[in-house]
C-alpha cells in the first residue's frame, strides 16, 4: 500500500512539473482580421477562446468564433456563427460555476435587417452549442457586451457598449437576462452622452450588481463612475471616486470579499510623464490604497484592452500595453505586454515584458489550474513585407511567476525585465527597467561582436546618445544582479 502511496505521489509530481512547463507565446496567422478576446479552461486539459474572425474584408463583416486548444497552444478544433451577411462578435467566455463541462459566452449578432440580437452560447467542451438565450433589439440599439456576471440558471447581467444609430455618440448598458424564460430587464441612462463601460462584478456580500465606466458627463474631477444595482436592477448607489484617470479599460476586479481594484491610464499632468494607476477600494468605493506606474513621455503604459486584472491567493497581476499609441488602430512602432505583480501591501514588485516584435493588443487574463497565467489578444505586424492591415490572435502562457520557462534550460527564463525603445531609432535610444531593478549595465555590440557602446543604467528610463553610429543592426545586452535581464537586436536607422 505504501508502494502504491508513493507511485502515486511520483506520478502527481511528474503530472505537476510537466504542466509548470507548458509556457510560451504563439501568434497564429491569418490573412484576416482575427482576434482572441477571452478564454477559459477546460477539465480535459485544453483552453476554450472567443473572438471574432473576418469574413468578408471588404464590408468588413466578423463572425463570432470559438476555438479549442490544448496545453501547449496547438488550436485543435474551432467553430464560426457563420454568415456571409451576419456581422456577430463573441466577448467574454467563462466556465458555468455549476458544470465544469459548460462554458458561457457573452456576444451579439444582427440577424435581420430589423433586430439586432444580444445574449449568452452556451457550449461544451467539445465546441457543441447547447443553447442561446438572450433578446432582440430594433436595428437602431446595437448592445455589445464586454462581460457579464452568471448567478445560476436564474440570472446574467451582461454590461454593454450601447449605441442608438450609427451616428450616436457609444453609451452604456446593463442587461438582465432569465434562462428559464428569456425575459429581460434593460439599464440605460436617462439621457444619452459620450460613456464606455469598463467593468462589471458582483458584490457577493451586499448582494449587488456593480458596474464601472468611464465618459464625458461629468463635468469635473474624474470621469469614471461606478453604479450599483439590486438584483432586480433598480440602481441603488452612484460613486464618483475622484482618481483623474484619462482611461479606465476593463480593470475592475474583486481582491478579495472586502476591496477591489481598478486600473486606468493618466497624461498630461506633468511635461516629462504618463502615469498608469491602480487604485484599492472598499465595497463603498472609499480608496483604501493607491500605486502608481510612471513612464517617460516618449511612451505610454495603457492597461489591457479587457479583463486587465487578475487576482490570485498571493498577489494581484496586472496585464498592461507598453509603449502604446492610442491615437492610431495600425501602430508603426512595436508594444509589449507587461505583466506587473502587486504584493498583499499593494506594492508593485515585479514586471515582465513580453513581445517587442509588433503591436500587441491584450483582451483577457486568467489564472490556469497548474498555477499560471494565460492572455490572450491580438497582434500586428508593422513589419510584415508586404504590409498588410489585418491581425492575428496571441495567447501567452506563463508560470506562477510570470515567466515563460525555457524547458530546455529552465535556468532561463525568455523574459524580458529590461526592453529598448524606440527600435529602430536614430539619435538616441532608451532602455526601460523593470520595477525590481533599480540599476543594470547596457552593452551595445556590433554583429562581429565587438562592444560598440557601454553605459550604467540608474534610472526607470535612461536615454542614451547613438547620433555617431552608423547606420546598421546592433545587439544590445542589459544585466544586472549578476544576470542577463534584456537582450536582442536594434537597428539604427
Amino acid at each position: 500500500m505504501k508502494n502504491l502511496q508513493l507511485i502515486i505521489a511520483v506520478l502527481l509530481l511528474m503530472s505537476n512539473i510537466s504542466k509548470s512547463q507548458t509556457t510560451f507565446l504563439k501568434h497564429y496567422p491569418s490573412p484576416e482580421y482575427d482576434s482572441f478576446f477571452s478564454v477559459a479552461e477546460t477539465e480535459n486539459s485544453g483552453y476554450i477562446i472567443c473572438g471574432s474572425k473576418q469574413i468578408d474584408g471588404a464590408n468588413s463583416i466578423f463572425n463570432s468564433w470559438v476555438a479549442k486548444m490544448d496545453l501547449q497552444g496547438v488550436l485543435i478544433n474551432d467553430t464560426l456563427l457563420s454568415s456571409n451577411d451576419v456581422a456577430s462578435t463573441f466577448s467574454f467566455i467563462r466556465k458555468s460555476k455549476f458544470d465544469n463541462s459548460k462554458f458561457y459566452i457573452s456576444g451579439h449578432l444582427d440577424p435581420s435587417d430589423t433586430m439586432n440580437f444580444t445574449g449568452i452560447w452556451e457550449y461544451n467542451q467539445d465546441l457543441s452549442l447547447i443553447q442561446v438565450f438572450g433578446t432582440e433589439f430594433n436595428d437602431t440599439l446595437l448592445n455589445a457586451p464586454v462581460g457579464y456576471i452568471n448567478l445560476g440558471d436564474s440570472a446574467f447581467f451582461l454590461f454593454s457598449g450601447t449605441r442608438h444609430s450609427t451616428s450616436s455618440s457609444p453609451d452604456i448598458s446593463l442587461l438582465k437576462i432569465s434562462p428559464t424564460d428569456n425575459s429581460y430587464t434593460l439599464f440605460e441612462p436617462d439621457e444619452y452622452r459620450l460613456r464606455w463601460p469598463s467593468g462589471i462584478l458582483f458584490d457577493s456580500l451586499q448582494e449587488n450588481i456593480q458596474i464601472a465606466y468611464i465618459g464625458a458627463d461629468i463635468k469635473s474631477g474624474s470621469p469614471v463612475k461606478v453604479l450599483s444595482f439590486d438584483l432586480s436592477l433598480n440602481n441603488t448607489a452612484t460613486y464618483e471616486p475622484n482618481l483623474n484617470f484619462t482611461n479606465l479599460n476593463y480593470g475592475f476586479n474583486f481582491i478579495n470579499d472586502s476591496s477591489l481594484i481598478l486600473t486606468g491610464y493618466r497624461d498630461g499632468f506633468s511635461l516629462d510623464n504618463n502615469c498608469m494607476l491602480a487604485y484599492k477600494f472598499d465595497n463603498n468605493m472609499n480608496v483604501l490604497d493607491s500605486l502608481q506606474v510612471y513612464s517617460n513621455a516618449d511612451t505610454i503604459t495603457y492597461p489591457g484592452w479587457g479583463q486587465s486584472v487578475l487576482s490570485m491567493d498571493t498577489c494581484i497581476w496586472v496585464v498592461a500595453i507598453h509603449n502604446l499609441d492610442p491615437n492610431t488602430l495600425w501602430q508603426s512602432t512595436p508594444t509589449w505586454i507587461q505583466l506587473s505583480r502587486i504584493n498583499s501591501d499593494f506594492e508593485l514588485t515585479d514586471q515582465f515584458y513580453y513581445g517587442g516584435d509588433g503591436s500587441y493588443n491584450p483582451f483577457d487574463i486568467i489564472q490556469t489550474s497548474d498555477g499560471g497565467i494565460m492572455v490572450t489578444g491580438n497582434y500586428f505586424n508593422p513589419k510584415a513585407i508586404p504590409l498588410v492591415f489585418q491581425r492575428d490572435p496571441f495567447v501567452l502562457k506563463v508560470n506562477s511567476e510570470g515567466l515563460i520557462v525555457n524547458v530546455d534550460n529552465p535556468e532561463k527564463p525568455i523574459a524580458q525585465e529590461a526592453i529598448v525603445l524606440p527600435n529602430p531609432g536614430n539619435e538616441f535610444l532608451q532602455v526601460k527597467l523593470a520595477v525590481q531593478h533599480k540599476s543594470a549595465d547596457f552593452q551595445l555590440f556590433d554583429i562581429n561582436g565587438r562592444l560598440i557602446l557601454e553605459e550604467h543604467l540608474q534610472a526607470d528610463m535612461q536615454r542614451i546618445a547613438t547620433g555617431t553610429l552608423k547606420r546598421g543592426t546592433y545587439i544590445y545586452r542589459i544585466t544586472a544582479s549578476n544576470r542577463v535581464i534584456g537582450s536582442g537586436k536594434w537597428v539604427k536607422e
